[in-house]
């Protein structure tokens, strides 16, 4: 008589049961015999068990890198990632986002390794502290086609796939979920996963995404020269001082006009622009012919920026923007114009980063000709004396942005040039609205969009989640796969007069592991708000939060999210496609349950 004969028939089941349970869980093999093997093309050359501490559990760190070569202009390139594998490990893989012009392997350290997801992070194929140069700065890798292709897709694509493969060989277990999250350049980075490789992920977050960044880049570029039109003083190195153009109270002044005019567009008076196709504000109505408290160059360029990028016919290069209050914090100010000299780090991040990327990774050939200086190591001479040294301080690219040529020179970023094979479009775009295979799969989209925004125009995710549900048939059908959210008075992935703390990833676990897709993610105001504390429904687009009457206007339990038409009629997501969204449905069906 063997022993489950002689056992009771239920604890029988019980100890056979959990004996079958452990045989289908097998122990994960030594963290160390991982080192120095090659996994899907992958070395890896570091793997050590680290104990849990306050802050991360036991798992097992991975150093590793992929297609190392010498690049274009001599120097050394690769795709480095950073993987940590935790002991006590839930089946379930997320993929750390990048940001900015990536260059920074990452510390692989999001919260969700502390609850059991093995997380991966990736500088990308270029390192942001090596592959510099005193033309181009950190922006240096432009010059190599393959560094180009590694940022683009490629060297996330390759990390994705080595880091699913590593852990398979480390637990010897399949993945059940797979999750990517980023945000910025994230953002792009989780439409890019959705778009070229819709296998790999049950569930991606794009945050206000670079959709279709050197489009965005150009965008800068148009910004800066708008600012630069009614700059009221030179920099220290004799560039117009965008950040005088306004002063904070004279956006704050903006701000206050915009929800005179708009605020009540959505049926309730709160602080918060949540009807923003309805707002048709001018900021005329501020100038000389107006109220006077704006100068004529400064209503140019409100009305320069907010109309978007052209060309000299007219022709969009670029969206425009929403008018809304957010244009007063300090992030849509950081990004736009920059913080008055001399404080350190004075110049807008349009001018750094937008004067970075787009002559070197998003024109091709990469443009030799910026006369940049990133650093200024001399003295420099301002209006308070001389100022050694001034690190912080640099106008690098500025004479390149202020001659950019939006006839001669947005073109380029369609270019190609001998070994430049892809033009900056093609390996960074990701408007494509071909969702057919991570439909099929199962897969979920969540992409959430900051209505002011000062980088990425949140009327350019509209505009293409309006285009995919042209693709899908409407709404509805787009919303059992892709969800859109925009966050009123949000600037850039947070900040602004918004209800700006929300857990989009819980959201986005439930509804790829329990098929229940989110109507609206509940949104909480920072302290640093005027209504600190208060909630909001962030509605799926084209959904809007409206008040239902009755109740504190503090409490999002007050609000509920409803269709709705502008003042011209138009269908509630603005007039693109059949309007039949619907607030309050329910994704259906699970992702795939086994993704390898």
């Amino acid at each position: 008589m063997n022993l489950k004969d002689r056992l009771p028939v239920p604890l029988a089941l019980l100890l056979f049961g959990a004996a079958s349970s452990l045989h289908a869980a097998p122990q994960p093999i030594a963290c160390n015999a991982l080192l120095g093997q090659s996994i899907a093309g992958a070395t890896i050359t570091s793997a050590v068990l680290n104990m849990a501490t306050a802050t991360l559990p036991e798992h097992c760190e991975v150093l590793g890198s992929i297609g190392q070569h010498t690049g274009a202009d001599g120097q050394s390139y690769a795709v480095k990632f950073h993987l940590r594998m935790p002991t006590a490990w839930r089946e379930r893989f997320y993929y750390q986002g990048g940001g900015g012009l990536d260059g920074s392997v990452g510390g692989a350290d999001a919260p969700q390794l502390g609850q059991g997801y093995a997380v991966v992070s990736t500088d990308s194929g270029h390192d942001g502290a090596t592959n510099v140069s005193a033309l181009a700065g950190n922006a240096e890798f432009g010059f190599d086609p393959q560094a180009r292709l590694d940022y683009g897709y490629d060297g996330p694509g390759r990390v994705a796939q080595a880091a699913k493969a590593i852990i398979r060989t480390y637990y010897r277990q399949t993945i059940r979920y797979a999750y990517f999250e980023g945000c910025s350049e994230g953002g792009r980075e989780g439409l890019m996963f959705s778009q070229r490789y819709p296998d790999l992920f049950d569930g991606i977050i794009a945050g206000n995404p670079g959709m279709d960044l050197p489009k965005a880049a150009v965008a800068e570029a148009w910004d800066t020269q708008a600012f630069a039109g009614a700059a009221r003083s030179l920099t220290p190195f004799g560039f117009p001082d965008l950040a005088t153009s306004f002063t904070s109270a004279e956006l704050s002044m903006v701000a206050d006009a915009i929800l005179k005019a708009c605020d009540a567009k959505d049926g309730l008076v709160d602080g918060i622009v949540a009807n923003p196709e309805a707002c048709r504000f001018d900021p005329r109505t501020l100038g000389p012919q107006g109220s006077g408290q704006l100068s004529a160059s400064q209503v140019g360029a409100l009305d320069k920026v907010f109309d978007g990028a052209r060309d000299s016919k007219g022709r969009a290069l670029y969206a425009g923007w929403f008018w809304d209050p957010g244009i007063a914090a300090g992030g849509w100010r950081t990004w736009k114009i920059g913080p008055l000299f001399p404080a350190p780090g004075n110049t807008s991040l349009n001018t750094t980063l937008g004067g970075a990327a787009l002559p070197f990774v998003f024109t091709t050939p990469p443009n030799a000709q910026t006369a940049g200086r990133p650093g200024y190591p001399g003295t420099v001479v301002t209006t308070a004396g001389p100022v050694p040294g001034l690190p912080g301080l640099n106008d690098a690219f500025m004479a390149w942005l202020l001659s950019y040529n939006m006839d001669l020179d947005a073109p380029k970023i369609y270019a190609r040039s001998g070994s430049f094979s892809q033009s900056a479009m093609e390996f960074m775009g990701t408007s494509s609205t071909d969702y057919r295979r991570f439909r099929a799969g199962g897969s979920k989209l969540i992409v959430y969009s900051g209505q002011a925004d000062p980088v990425f125009s949140s009327k350019y995710h509209i505009g293409w989640y309006r285009d995919l549900a042209d693709r899908f048939g409407g709404m509805r059908d787009t919303q059992q796969f892709a969800r859109l959210f925009v966050v009123p008075g949000m600037n850039h992935c947070g900040g602004g007069p918004a209800t700006s703390q929300f857990d989009a990833f819980g959201a986005l676990v439930k509804w790829v592991e329990q098929g229940q897709g989110p109507a609206a993610l509940i949104g909480t105001a920072p302290a640093d708000t005027p209504w600190p504390g208060r909630t909001r429904p962030i509605c799926a687009y084209p959904a809007q939060p409206r008040y239902v009457g009755h109740g504190s206007i503090e409490d999002a339990a007050n609000f509920a999210c409803v269709a709705v038409r502008d003042d011209d009629d138009h269908p509630g997501d603005g007039g693109h496609g059949n309007g039949n969204g619907h607030g309050n449905g329910n994704g259906n069906g699970n992702g795939n349950g086994n993704r390898q």
